[in-house]
């Protein structure tokens, strides 16, 4: 289930100056926002048949990069030159997600940014997407970067861009994984998976945790690309985001037409 969010900029309270990489405190902020009712949220969760522990080490949410239709970058800040904004935001459970989230998004005020600068924002509309029929091969892009890894031999991470040949395999585990997290049993068909860009991915190395002890830096890919899997699984992936690092976030994906 898919929602789009209208956020009015309101830079008459800390200008309009995001840093370039924002995800990260961005998914943070979305995810605050769900849980700050625990009980509202532990019910939603419930009445869905997930825990709120299933909401740990994988999502069952993904949360797309803002889209702004007039910027300038100068260096690692984002200037941020339109009155309104849109983010997508997608979610595994669907039974009363509607109405939670009118409740915890709607005229809510929320403040995006690092250290060095921040845009406080207003969320004044929330518009939710059309049914999707899934099939075993798709089309999209992604929303926000898609970052896969993969450990090497002296147990540090190594991350992994779509013209490695472990790709496919590496995409797929980190699917299966997801799939065995969220339902606990393995996936009861067959899991093959192709994956085939349709354009030249765009590398994008992003800040967390900026101008802190814990900075560091995640390399990710934006891209256009076909997806061949089981429907069962494609329907997971555009609903929690596709490769690791989702609650960092990453790897939010859109149906491309």
């Amino acid at each position: 289930m898919r929602f789009k969010l209208v956020l009015t900029v309101q830079s008459e309270y800390s200008g309009n100056i995001l840093p370039v990489s924002y995800q990260y405190e961005l998914s943070s902020c979305i995810h605050r926002l769900l849980t700050e009712d625990k009980t509202a949220y532990e019910q939603w969760l419930g009445m869905n048949g997930f825990l709120p522990e299933m909401n740990t080490q994988y999502k069952l949410m993904s949360v797309s990069n803002f889209y702004i239709p007039k910027i300038k970058v100068e260096e690692d800040r984002l200037y941020v030159l339109a009155k309104r904004v849109q983010l997508w935001i997608s979610t595994l459970p669907e039974r009363g997600t509607e109405e939670f989230f009118q409740k915890i998004f709607l005229e809510r005020e929320i403040l995006i940014g690092d250290r060095r600068s921040q845009v406080a924002f207003k969320i004044e509309a929330l518009v939710k997407s059309n049914p999707v029929e899934y099939t075993e091969t798709m089309t999209y892009l992604s929303l926000s970067p898609i970052v896969i890894t993969c450990m090497r031999a002296n147990r540090s991470f190594e991350y992994v861009g779509p013209d490695s040949p472990d790709y496919e395999q590496l995409l797929l585990r980190s699917i299966l994984d997801k799939y065995r997290y969220f339902y606990g049993k393995e996936f009861p068909f067959d899991a093959d998976l192709k994956f085939e860009l349709i354009a030249p991915p765009k590398r994008k190395g992003i800040f967390i945790k900026r101008f802190t002890r814990e900075e560091s830096k995640v390399i990710g890919y934006m891209c256009k690309f076909h997806l061949t899997l089981h429907p069962v699984l494609q329907q997971l992936i555009h609903n929690t985001g596709l490769g690791d690092k989702i609650s960092l976030g990453f790897g939010c994906i859109e149906i491309y037409a």
